[in-house]
């Protein structure tokens, strides 16, 4: 089974897609919430994650250069590790961000925050 950390700070959000993941067994993931900004990296670390779901939704222009360091700090400490941003279609600024994050390789993927459950795990099981 993979390790899917979910990391935001909405305890809803993270909640809720915990749940459904592991009403879809299908996936074969096992959700871990990360809902500390300032401990995401060791958690992650710790957890050994196979898949970081990075919630980018309320990124602003100045949280943009946050998010890439993230991303880089996941990528040096668990390489291994595939990176799937989540964005808001509304938020032009952390939708390029995330397209500049993929084409440079910090990013694996990414989707729109308001996709379907399906569409988002067939995603999570694409990477």
């Amino acid at each position: 089974m993979r390790k899917i950390g979910l990391i935001t700070t909405n305890k809803v959000l993270a909640q809720c897609l915990a749940e459904s993941i592991i009403n879809y067994p299908d996936l074969e993931l096992e959700p871990y919430l990360l809902l500390n900004p300032n401990q995401v990296v060791l958690d992650a670390d710790l957890a050994k994650l196979d898949i970081a779901l990075l919630d980018i939704t309320d990124a602003s222009t100045d949280e943009d250069e946050k998010y890439c360091t993230l991303c880089h700090e996941l990528r040096q400490i668990i390489p291994e590790c595939r990176l799937l941003l989540l964005v808001s279609q509304d938020n032009i600024k952390g939708s390029q961000m995330a397209i500049d994050a993929v084409k440079s390789k910090i990013a694996d993927d990414f989707v729109f925050y308001d996709t379907s459950l399906d569409y988002l795990f067939a995603r999570l099981a694409a990477i």
